[in-house]
């Protein structure tokens, strides 16, 4: 029989409880991971970079205008009269294509388009040989493009390697040392090991069109055969630095539940706004966290 390792009596009877009630789709639930900013150190290393080429850049903000998740998304002003610029927000996964179940995204068209537009809100995935280095730029370039969008509602739209898409095989002194398949998938054909590098949240194509057209992006999943990573795009929100802050409703100000919550992060630092944050334990060989001061059942996640 399998030894049990748990750090309290009463977090094995929620576990156990939460299983028996719910099943065991949601102990396997996604991790959610709020994304205010940039988290990457620098190109191709992991996490986001918002439009790093400043050269080319479009304004941006993270505000709660419009969400598909939480209460706020990344927001591209209206593109300016520079037809060079444009909006990137950039995650460098760096994984095993074979990895790779899929990767979506929500877009909302602003007041400066109309649904014409989706096609303005695209994604590229940059993926390499496995012969080639992990860090190149890339072999293949895949480009996804939706087909519908809307001014009303955020839409959808799906990566699936196993699915065709319109791919540039790059040339000259760097030059893929194959030619790109349709399906990114099937680059492994040709060279076990292929590998995406990044992909990249696309607003404009850099030209004179772009003008004044504006949006949102938000619920970015990735799903990899090693679980699923949610990324919310939110607006910053301030933290309490005194007992003060947390009184005569101040804890609302900071989105805690409760104003017990605001107490907790004042007096430890531990931050139950955190989709992550709880008690961690081990439980048949896996490692589980539950957030004890939520209400959502399915902050329950598998790490």
């Amino acid at each position: 029989m399998n030894k049990i390792s748990i750090t309290s009596y009463k977090t094995a009877v929620l576990a156990f409880a939460t299983i028996a009630l719910f099943g065991a789709s949601y102990v396997f639930a996604a991790s959610t991971v709020v994304v205010t900013g940039d988290t990457s150190a620098g190109e191709n290393q992991p996490g986001w970079m918002f439009n790093r080429d400043v050269s080319t850049a479009t304004p941006y903000e993270f505000n709660e205008n419009a969400a598909s998740i939480g209460s706020g998304s990344v927001y591209v002003l209206p593109i300016g009269a520079n037809p060079s610029d444009k909006f990137i927000a950039e995650n460098f996964i760096n994984t095993p294509i074979s990895n790779v179940n899929s990767i979506s995204y929500d877009f909302l068209i602003g007041s400066g388009g109309d649904a014409s537009d989706e096609n303005e809100f695209y994604m590229n995935v940059y993926a390499n040989f496995g012969v080639s280095a992990d860090d190149k730029f890339y072999d293949c370039r895949y480009n996804i493009v939706p087909t519908t969008g809307s001014t009303g509602a955020f839409t959808t739209v799906t990566f699936d390697p196993n699915q065709s898409y319109p791919v540039t095989t790059r040339g000259g002194a760097s030059a893929s040392p194959f030619p790109c398949p349709a399906k990114p998938a099937d680059m492994d054909l040709s060279s076990p090991g292929s590998n995406i590098r990044a992909f990249a949240l696309n607003l404009g194509d850099t030209t004179a069109n772009d003008q004044g057209l504006d949006g949102h992006f938000d619920n970015v999943v990735v799903d990899l055969d090693g679980g699923v990573t949610i990324y919310d795009f939110e607006a910053p929100v301030p933290n309490p630095e005194s007992l003060s802050d947390c009184k005569k409703n101040g804890w609302k100000k900071y989105k805690f539940k409760n104003q017990g919550q605001c107490i907790v992060y004042v007096t430890t630092g531990k931050d139950s706004r955190n989709p992550n944050f709880g008690i961690s334990f081990e439980l048949f060989g896996k490692t589980y966290n539950v957030n004890p001061l939520g209400t959502n059942i399915k902050e329950i996640i598998y790490r």
